[in-house]
């Protein structure tokens, strides 16, 4: 009988780790069996749908299966584009003719925005943790001012509703950079495989990328002759 006690142990630590739901969560997720089909922030259909408004019938936002404090009014406030020459800013080149371009190192879960070999802004962020972030290089495809998110697992406890996140630079498919208002947690992976950054950096980083937004637009594809910023991810 005491030959069969490992056994046993075994498969009773099993049934205490799954009944534990943050325990079971970090192993389905790492398995792949966590029956999550939400493998980025958004759809590429839902993605080119968006004008990039802002929703103002939401009031609500979810993250992880708890309501979390929604900045709603700040939020439609601080995406106003500002009026002012932003002739320096705009396009994937600054006036001296230098590639501006961002790295993303999941190592140390920083962005780093350059021109050439400049630094120009560098700030904590969160990667994926549910789901990966793509590692590769990328160029921002289509970019919005504000997008609603949704996504997750319920019975897991990692579901998501997130109504106007700001600043979104889609750079594959339905991965993101974009602003995170629902936690403060930089520097350590949060998302289901987006690149979650600070609401006042992202911003700054928003207006400087291509493709540049036109006054008055809150969405934008890129093209030949607007193109989008570089981005390297490793």
């Amino acid at each position: 009988m005491t030959r069969f006690l490992p056994i046993f142990v075994f498969f009773a630590l099993i049934l205490v780790c799954f009944s534990y739901l943050p325990v079971k969560r970090e192993i389905v997720y790492r398995l792949g069996i966590s029956g999550d089909t939400t493998s980025s922030c958004c759809n590429v259909a839902d993605i080119t749908r968006s004008a990039g408004n802002f929703d103002e019938n939401s009031n609500l936002a979810i993250f992880e299966g708890n309501t979390v404090d929604y900045p709603k009014t700040s939020l439609a406030q601080a995406n106003i584009p500002e009026s002012s020459d932003q002739s320096q800013v705009l396009g994937t080149t600054n006036s001296a003719g230098e590639e501006k371009w961002i790295d993303v190192n999941l190592a140390t879960q920083t962005l780093t925005a350059y021109e050439g070999s400049k630094v120009i802004m560098q700030f904590l962020i969160s990667s994926g943790r549910w789901f990966a972030t793509p590692k590769g290089t990328f160029n921002i495809w289509y970019k919005t001012r504000y997008q609603t998110m949704k996504g997750g697992s319920a019975a897991l406890g990692t579901y998501y509703n997130l109504p106007n996140v700001p600043d979104n630079m889609f750079f594959n498919g339905g991965f993101a950079i974009h602003g995170a208002y629902w936690h403060n947690n930089f520097g350590h992976p949060m998302s289901h495989g987006c690149v979650n950054a600070p609401l006042a950096q992202v911003h700054q980083l928003f207006e400087w990328t291509g493709p540049a937004v036109p006054s008055g637009v809150n969405a934008i594809k890129a093209s030949a002759e607007n193109p989008g910023t570089r981005v390297v991810i490793h």
